[in-house]
């Protein structure tokens, strides 16, 4: 009896252990559309993260140009305002420098207003270098505004990509679940 109950036992022993491996298999195939369901849901994650510092960086260098572009146009008044100051010095000058023909003592106001038109000229050279700075610079930053677009633009295309293929993998899925079942 005894003899029997272990040669039953031995001849369903088969039976058992495909059943387990066969739920095994079951298993690591669900455990392998997990992990690849988690890594897509993870890839979509950091590339909306992406896409976040893409549109933070675009909106920093935004306000950065709107900065520079207001500083452009102070330096472009201050630069205007030094111009007319320095044409008024020459003015000045060539009305002393006819007057002094007349009147000897004003030497000395003509060789201090020399030196003040000298140094406004010098101002106003320094003003246009500072305007010829500013401007390449809103020109750095308008290049730099239009490459982090069209960034933004592939990244968010890619994104919607893998977002529609990731979509269209689980209809597939769950069509095959539902075919499995039928």
């Amino acid at each position: 009896m005894r003899t029997r109950l272990i040669l039953l036992l031995l001849s369903f022993l088969p039976f058992f252990s495909t059943a387990q491996s066969s739920m095994q298999r079951q298993m690591s195939q669900s455990n392998a559309m997990f992990r690849q369901q988690n890594q897509m849901f993870m890839q979509q994650q950091q590339q909306q993260r992406d896409i976040w510092r893409m549109s933070n960086n675009i909106q920093t260098t935004q306000d950065k140009l709107a900065r520079e572009e207001k500083k452009l146009k102070k330096l472009q008044n201050k630069s205007t305002e030094k111009e007319a100051d320095l044409k008024l010095k020459q003015s000045e000058l060539a009305s002393l420098e006819t007057n002094s023909e007349n009147n000897t003592a004003l030497s000395g106001k003509i060789e201090k207003s020399k030196k003040e038109m000298e140094k406004l000229e010098e101002n106003v050279l320094e003003s246009k270098k500072d305007i010829e700075k500013s401007s390449k610079k809103i020109q750095e930053l308008k290049n730099q505004v239009q490459s982090e677009n069209i960034k933004k633009e592939e990244l968010t295309k890619k994104h919607e990509e893998e977002k529609r293929i990731s979509e269209e993998e689980k209809a597939k899925k769950e069509q095959e679940k539902q075919d499995r079942k039928k």
